[in-house]
């Protein structure tokens, strides 16, 4: 039985992995994205969610717990004051693990441990999806015509009509425009007689 067997052993001694794990999150934190293999990248998100969560309680006591794993005081003050309001309204999953090509010396599957984007600033940006609309049976026009007292008679049917008969008429002035530069182009039977 495993029993007290979770974890990876990474091929190093307690002290050790400990020590790689710590510089591996701080690296993170600081760089906001590193590059390791796979298995040490799934050993190191759940440590560094947990940190997170204390980043966004930000009391004393919090601090001074990662402070027991992270010895850089910049890093964690960069993470109590800018990371932990930037996951103050996600709930979790504040890293993600992005598979890359292997390791040329060795073939070892490697990885890309990087911490969310901001949901902030990728809100204003992001395109918007357009949904169609449901159209309108006619007994829901004419209830919303008759709430808002306006004449209900296919009143969207309207529109595109008007807009294709506009369209109709441009279509024909082009062609008649057409036809009269045609027209004025080409000589005429008189004037072929008379240049000759």
């Amino acid at each position: 039985m495993r029993h007290n067997k979770k974890g990876r052993a990474l091929n190093r001694s307690q002290s050790h992995r400990r020590w790689l794990l710590s510089n591996l999150i701080t690296s993170l934190f600081l760089h906001e994205k590193i590059r390791t293999t796979v298995a040490k990248a799934k050993e190191a998100r759940p440590l560094a969610e947990k940190l997170i969560t204390f980043a966004k309680r930000g009391d004393l006591h919090a601090r001074r717990q990662v402070l027991r794993f992270i010895r850089d005081k910049e890093v964690v003050s960069k993470l109590f004051e800018k990371l932990g309001l930037r996951f103050k309204e996600r709930p979790g999953g504040y890293t993600r693990i992005l598979r890359l090509n292997s390791r040329v010396g060795d073939n070892a599957p490697m990885a890309l441990l990087e911490l969310m984007p901001d949901e902030a600033a990728h809100k204003g940006g992001a395109k918007k999806r357009r949904r169609r609309s449901k159209k309108k049976t006619a007994e829901e026009a004419h209830a919303h015509a008759h709430e808002t007292g306006q004449p209900h008679e296919h009143a969207e049917h309207e529109a595109p009509a008007a807009e294709t008969a506009a369209a109709d008429t441009a279509v024909v002035e082009e062609e008649v425009k057409g036809e009269e530069k045609a027209a004025e182009s080409k000589p005429q039977k008189g004037e072929e007689e008379k240049k000759d």
